[in-house]
């Protein structure tokens, strides 16, 4: 293997020189100390690939190098060699993290194969952290309010469970973020995360695409296919906005969440599956049960906990954090330089009621960074997509317990921000284009605690 470099840690000189000469025909660049003192040193000052290291040594012995030399770098591959057949130690030294245990006297085709699929895997492994830390990090939650230090504590007592989760909220809140969040720091984070839709499939091919198809089980069925149930085997799947689905479908879900048994549609097998399950919607379920388009006893089996996402406007003291990320993402995407929000464009922002919640916000940021060519982002920037019309049961909906009057009131008094933020707080304009005069806007001010600005 080119350009790999392996650690050669032998107390016999002689085996060195052999080795050495053996994994040089095969390609590989070879360092050697007969000092496990030494080559704990040369870890840290080299770029090494593996370690062969010698089992029984003077002074510090194998099983103690090994320990060392997983503190210091825990995903290098560590092969051991031991002339003396100790089964007892090699056990250990596996449980301690050695890719294998080799006996001498060792061929050096079998210590170069060993070698080259001990470097694959742990460059593959490395790859799969990588992009598993590039995952984590794309459906990061942003925020420090006190309703997301809520949702994170709940993540974290949570996650380590297998226990179903129902996470609720209104559209766009990020309750996907929360099921992703729930997996990634569960027991099951190496393993698949696969989300269904069920609104996006049609209602004909859904339960195929759930439980998979035999050869001949429909028009189209030429051959065989695994459901997403097979492929969230050992993982999590999640379904989201699961109060969409077919009604009469609902009764299958059931039985694989109770049996944890598949059957595909055509087949006559039943297939075991170990898959988590969490849900997402943003409907009443105890409403639906009782209009009859939810199962209840579906309802206790995937509802054992739940995590309700606040919308942002109940959040808003996060929405500083969430611009700054969500323009980082943006820019990194693109590779351009990190572009700003002025101070007064996030006050602008964090007056909005956002009724597409985090979604809305995100898509704003794009929008505006896509059509301004400036390093900071100006209230100018953001006035034209903040201007549209705001009327209760557009986007708008009441809070829990909140009457219809104060409803009215909470969105006229957003309405009112947002022309003053379009006419750059120029009263007379602000009240011209709300069709009232200058003195029922200044009480209107006043009544809702508006406070004035001075124009930019």
């Amino acid at each position: 293997m080119k350009n790999k470099t392996v650690l050669l840690v032998d107390d016999e000189k002689k085996v060195l020189f052999l080795l050495t000469d053996a994994l040089e025909n095969q390609g590989f660049n070879v360092k050697s100390t007969t000092l496990p003192s030494e080559a704990l040193e040369m870890l840290t000052r080299n770029t090494v690939d593996a370690v062969v290291l010698d089992l029984l040594m003077p002074g510090i012995d194998g099983i103690e190098t090994l320990r060392a030399i997983k503190k210091i770098k825990p995903h290098l591959p560590v092969i051991m060699l031991s002339a003396h057949g100790n089964i007892e130690k090699a056990v250990n030294a596996l449980k301690l993290g050695a890719f294998d245990f080799l006996e001498k006297p060792v061929s050096s085709d079998k210590i170069a194969v060993t070698l080259r699929n001990a470097i694959t895997q742990s460059v593959l492994e490395q790859e799969k952290n990588g992009l598993l830390e590039t995952v984590k990090e794309e459906f990061r939650m942003i925020g420090n309010s006190a309703a997301m230090k809520e949702i994170h504590r709940m993540i974290e007592r949570i996650a380590p469970t297998d226990s179903s989760v129902l996470i609720t909220g209104e559209n766009g809140t990020g309750k996907e973020l929360v099921a992703r969040g729930l997996h990634f720091k569960g027991q099951r984070a190496g393993k698949p995360f696969v989300p269904v839709n069920a609104p996006a499939i049609p209602e004909n091919l859904l339960e195929s695409e759930l439980f998979g198809h035999e050869k001949g089980a429909f028009t189209g069925a030429v051959g065989p296919k695994a459901g997403l149930f097979e492929q969230a085997d050992n993982g999590t799947l999640f379904f989201d906005e699961i109060a969409e689905m077919s009604l009469p479908l609902l009764p299958k879900l059931l039985r694989v969440l109770e049996y944890k048994e598949i059957q595909r549609v055509g087949g006559t097998s039943l297939k075991k599956v170990d898959v988590r399950i969490l849900a997402a919607t943003n409907k009443n379920l105890a409403k639906a049960i009782k209009e009859g388009t939810f199962r209840e006893d579906l309802y206790y089996r995937i509802a054992v906990l739940t995590i309700d996402v606040p919308p942002l406007r109940k959040r808003k003291e996060d929405i500083p954090l969430l611009v700054d990320h969500f323009a980082a993402r943006f820019c990194r995407r693109r590779k351009t330089p990190v572009v700003t929000f002025h101070p007064h464009s996030v006050e602008m922002l964090m007056e909005y009621s956002w009724p597409g919640n985090i979604r809305e916000l995100q898509n704003l940021v794009e929008k505006v960074l896509v059509l301004s060519d400036a390093r900071e982002i100006l209230p100018g920037d953001i006035r034209p997509h903040l201007t549209r019309d705001i009327e209760v049961g557009e986007g708008y909906p009441a809070e829990v317990g909140e009457t219809l009057e104060e409803t009215r009131k909470r969105v006229e008094r957003e309405k009112l921000i947002v022309k003053l933020h379009a006419m750059d707080w120029n009263y007379e304009k602000t009240a011209e284009e709300l069709g009232i005069s200058r003195a029922t806007l200044f009480n209107k001010m006043k009544a809702y605690g508006i406070t004035g600005k001075r124009k930019r």
